[in-house]
């Protein structure tokens, strides 16, 4: 099977969140991965508090762009763009695809974020998405975790 067509779908699930000088948090998502007959998903996320008050929205688009290697584009209402590319790593148990910023862009009132990693774990129905950041001069750290299911 395609890795198109693996990820393809709505994937909903909790998570967790923290930073340096931020409290842990929890928090809601759903991710959504579309194939419009490309080489590339169309991706969309949203997450909520769980009172279900809005937190966080992107989008953007998973090219595949050689054998084993990816390339994600993600544009974010608070006024960051993120530009990464790593690889696909199939095993046993799954599926990893790992990348890394090349390119973080900011608008002048955005904060300050100087780059990012995102990790996706597919596990048969169970897909976990991470995203590491260094922002704010703080190092990478890990931000996010979330425990997805399709469906």
């Amino acid at each position: 099977m395609a890795l198109r067509d693996m990820l393809e779908g709505t994937w909903t699930g909790s998570g967790l969140g923290s930073y340096p000088e931020v409290a842990e948090f929890s928090y809601r998502e759903v991710l959504r991965f579309e194939s419009h007959g490309r080489p590339f998903l169309r991706m969309e996320q949203h997450t909520t508090g769980p009172d279900g008050s809005p937190l966080h929205t992107e989008v953007g688009y998973l090219r595949f762009v050689a054998k084993g290697r990816v390339e994600l584009v993600v544009a974010q209402p608070t006024g960051i763009v993120e530009v990464l590319e790593g690889s696909v790593d199939e095993g046993v148990d799954g599926l990893t695809i790992s990348l890394t910023s090349l390119l973080v862009g900011t608008t002048p009132s955005a904060k300050r974020v100087d780059s990012t990693q995102r990790q996706f774990r597919l596990r048969g129905d169970e897909l976990v998405s991470e995203l590491w950041m260094d922002a704010l001069g703080r190092g990478m750290h890990q931000h996010l975790e979330a425990h997805l299911r399709r469906g």
